[in-house]
């Protein structure tokens, strides 16, 4: 049994920059540099963008999560450095404390870390958008040549929804 837990890691912070996108890049390779010669390759195409597809949605499933808890973390980080601030020399204001946990070094290293992930997860977005336009791409190539099969033009009516 997979269960949904399986795919998304119960790990908070995931080793985002050990996800292995070789098989993406190889699928949007071959996408780039080859053009449907019949029926059939058209539709392994499609079916190759769906897959490296759904690699992508099960990367970037992690990646909003872990997105999610690194934003909170900052925050957690942030108002920790605040309350624990005491100016050295002076009475501390609150005014000094929100301007510590802005630039506190804790709190750096959890922006950072959070940057990565939102860029990280910004790349596969752009990475699986390009794969479900050459999916779709694809399969409008597939259907026109379909068009093209004697016995095979099906009425408007009967034709699959495309979605």
């Amino acid at each position: 049994m997979t269960t949904l837990g399986n795919i998304i890691g119960s790990s908070l912070e995931e080793e985002f920059a050990e996800f292995d996108l070789t098989e993406i890049q190889q699928v949007l390779g071959r996408l780039q540099n080859t053009d449907a010669i019949d029926l059939a390759h058209a539709e392994l195409l499609q079916q190759q963008a769906i897959r490296g597809a759904d690699i992508l949605s099960e990367y970037l499933g992690k990646l909003v999560k872990m997105v999610g808890y690194l934003e909170a973390k900052v925050n957690s980080v942030k108002n920790k450095a605040a309350l624990n601030y005491e100016h050295p020399t002076a009475r501390t204001t609150s005014d000094m404390k929100k301007w510590y946990a802005e630039s506190a070094p804790e709190v750096e290293v959890e922006q950072i870390k959070l940057a990565k992930a939102r860029a990280s997860k910004m790349v596969l977005e752009k990475k699986y958008d390009i794969l479900i336009k050459c999916h779709h791409s694809f399969k409008e190539i597939a259907q026109g040549m379909r068009r093209t099969i004697v016995g095979h033009n099906v009425p408007s009516s009967m034709s699959s929804p495309d979605w």
